[in-house]
């Protein structure tokens, strides 16, 4: 989310990798090892924050996140993201992964990205044969996902809910601008983006130079991040969070009213152990209008749902 150019792809590559069983050093950094993670997939860490369970590092085009049995990176711009997994399983070993998750929203400008979900998904599979989803056809907003996890893998009580907004409307957009707000801090006040985050949330946030703003906040094992790219050519805004809630609707109807998108995707993936989070058809202000649910193994399943100003 650095510095933006008119083309810009705010649309993230997200990739999750989740251990059989903790690591007790993994979240050290004092070999650079993160950093070379980063580096891998052309970003920068910027800054970070911790927690006693979570690092969370801020990066010149959106986050990364270490847990002592996970990883999660997301990258936007001209990232090559896929490059980082090869450095990844250095670090872990590829045979104590457990799943992995690569995922990729169809982009606004796909002929300026350095490569293509298929590419990418072939690259994953000289390391982990997964299989290929497709969420949300027909387009305009599908997200494709590649999966792979050991046979027998187990897992704690999971579910990210990602929240991803086209065309958010203008006026919130001019807030996260360095001109218009000057500091992150006041971007989040004017915006209202502070309201829907815990008020115990350690934050770390960075309004970029002209434009642009990214969010990781952290509690606990928990994290949110928010990044945002605010040129009316490509406006588009994303919201992540592993917080587990029986019932959704309150949060992403929070969400989108601080971002008042023109279109919208919700997609919560979710493992199957011990509980069966709601996730809400009515949104105010929006009409459902394309919805669908895929088991992805045993153990994880994806709710999509697509929706639009009524």
């Amino acid at each position: 989310m650095k510095a933006l150019t008119i083309k810009f792809e705010g649309a993230e590559k997200k990739l999750e990798v989740i251990l059989s069983s903790p690591q007790a050093n993994l979240r050290s950094n004092a070999d650079n090892r993160w950093n070379r993670v980063v580096e891998a997939s052309r970003a920068l860490i910027l800054s970070h924050v911790s927690t006693e369970s979570l690092d969370a590092y801020l990066l010149s085009e959106s986050s990364l996140f270490v847990w002592e049995d996970r990883i999660l990176m997301i990258t936007c711009g001209k990232t090559t993201l896929v490059k980082a997994l090869p450095e990844i399983l250095n670090i872990v070993g590829k045979e104590n992964v457990a799943h992995l998750f690569y995922e990729q929203k169809d982009f606004m400008f796909p002929d300026e990205q350095p490569s293509n979900f298929k590419a990418d998904a072939a690259f994953i599979k000289e390391y982990c044969p997964g299989k290929i989803y497709r969420f949300g056809t027909p387009c305009p907003d599908c997200v494709n996902v590649f999966y792979w996890s050991q046979a027998n893998a187990e897992s704690e009580p999971d579910a990210t809910l990602e929240i991803l907004m086209n065309d958010p409307d203008p006026s919130v957009m001019d807030i996260f601008s360095e001109k218009n707000s000057g500091t992150a801090d006041r971007a989040e006040s004017r915006s209202g983006l502070k309201n829907i985050l815990q008020r115990r949330m350690l934050t770390d946030g960075y309004l970029f130079s002209p434009h642009g703003y990214s969010l990781n906040g952290v509690l606990d094992d928990n994290y949110v991040t928010v990044h945002v790219t605010p040129q009316p050519e490509n406006a588009y805004t994303s919201f992540e969070t592993n917080i587990i809630e029986k019932d959704y609707a309150d949060m992403v109807n929070k969400v989108v009213s601080v971002f008042r998108p023109e279109r919208f995707t919700v997609m919560l993936t979710k493992n199957s152990d011990g509980f069966d989070p709601m996730l809400t058809d009515s949104v105010t202000g929006y009409m459902l209008s394309g919805k669908s649910t895929e088991s992805l193994d045993r153990r994880y399943a994806v709710n999509f749902m697509n929706y639009r100003r009524s």
